[in-house]
């Protein structure tokens, strides 16, 4: 399989704070207590599939990506190529994912690129992988390729994708491939309801597979001034006061937003209808709670060195690193999380709101 992953890691993780900081956001984090970090996973399950990986992630983090021991070479016996491309500032997942494409076309030609967030949680990586190798076919035909995850309730959290009736995929072939009629941004709840009730919409989980010639040409078509940084960028030593001027001259832009969106009205895009690999963002309490319980949503999960006790708190999700003794009482769906001297107390449906208090309270350190 000749894919080259690109792997943006950026995001500080804020509805997960105090858990996940600025200087040490949930890609870095062994959120899942497997003894490795989402960032870590995320390259063991794409190592099997790539020609080369590019991690693309903000100067404050260089120091732990390296300290992540990533591995130099990804398959033994490959000259896998492996390389870290450090941000002047964050710029959206256009910034990250056009930068490295182009670094790629320079130095391969055109090839098959995959961008793949640096913080998601999957549950079966060879059902993950069977979806990936579809989308790299596809992208062989042209198309830029997302992978859509079959809704399981109408979250209002996620963007949706709209798949036609089309089927791109030979007959029986499974995972099927869709044409992308459309992509939604993250909906109201009778939006999201309705979308599950009419079928034939995936939540966007911001997975991108996609020929760099492709890919690189639609950017000049839909942005041609972002084109020309990007190629200018190309030609510029990273870390040179040339290279930092250019990279904050681009517009601050969203990939769904810059081009599937615009590519797919023009037929463009394509979207795998993955079998359900046990996709999550882990983007909140409630979603890494989710995954926890694995089987059992009514589970509490207690964690951390600290003394902690709960009484009649079904689905509470309990993380203590002080030295107090902490007591839950009577509050189902509890979130506790204690770290240093910050305590957080909500419960998982409010949780989902910490991304707007916290970083105007500047406590994302």
């Amino acid at each position: 399989m000749s894919l080259h992953v690109i792997i943006p890691a950026g995001g500080p993780g804020s509805r997960l704070w105090p858990l996940s900081r600025t200087a040490q956001p949930k890609f870095l984090l062994d959120l899942l207590g497997e003894g490795r970090s989402l960032l870590q996973a995320t390259v063991d399950r794409l190592s099997p599939l790539a020609a080369s990986l590019t991690v693309v992630s903000g100067t404050v983090h260089r120091q732990a990506i390296a300290a992540q021991n990533l591995p130099q070479r990804l398959v033994p016996g490959l000259d896998n190529h492996y390389q870290v491309l450090t941000e002047p500032s964050r710029k959206n997942s256009l910034g990250a994912i056009a930068w490295a494409a182009a670094r790629l076309q320079q130095k391969y030609g055109s090839v098959i690129a995959g961008s793949f967030a640096a913080d998601h949680a999957i549950a079966d990586a060879d059902a993950f992988r069977r979806a990936v190798s579809a989308a790299v076919k596809t992208a062989e035909e042209g198309k830029i390729v997302t992978i859509g995850i079959a809704p399981s309730y109408p979250a209002t959290a996620y963007g949706y994708i709209c798949a036609s009736n089309t089927v791109l995929s030979p007959e029986n072939s499974r995972p099927q491939v869709l044409l992308a009629n459309s992509f939604k941004e993250k909906p109201s709840q009778p939006e999201a309801e309705s979308y599950l009730a009419e079928g034939g919409y995936f939540w966007n989980a911001g997975m991108f597979v996609f020929n760099t010639e492709v890919f690189l040409s639609r950017l000049n078509n839909l942005h041609p001034q972002y084109y020309e940084t990007i190629q200018e960028m190309v030609r510029v030593n990273p870390g040179t006061a040339d290279f930092t001027e250019l990279w904050e001259s681009l517009p601050s832009y969203p990939i769904d937003t810059a081009i599937a969106e615009p590519v797919a009205a023009e037929g463009g895009v394509a979207v795998v209808s993955a079998e359900d690999f046990g996709w999550s963002d882990v983007g909140d309490y409630r979603s890494l709670a989710t995954v926890l319980r694995k089987d059992n949503p009514d589970a509490c999960i207690v964690r951390g060195s600290g003394n902690s006790e709960l009484l009649a708190s079904p689905g509470a999700f309990i993380d203590h690193e002080g030295e107090e003794k902490l007591l839950v009482v009577g509050i189902p769906n509890a979130v506790v999380v204690r770290r240093g001297d910050v305590t957080l107390v909500t419960t998982t449906k409010s949780a989902q709101h910490l991304s707007k208090v916290v970083p105007s309270q500047g406590e994302l350190q």
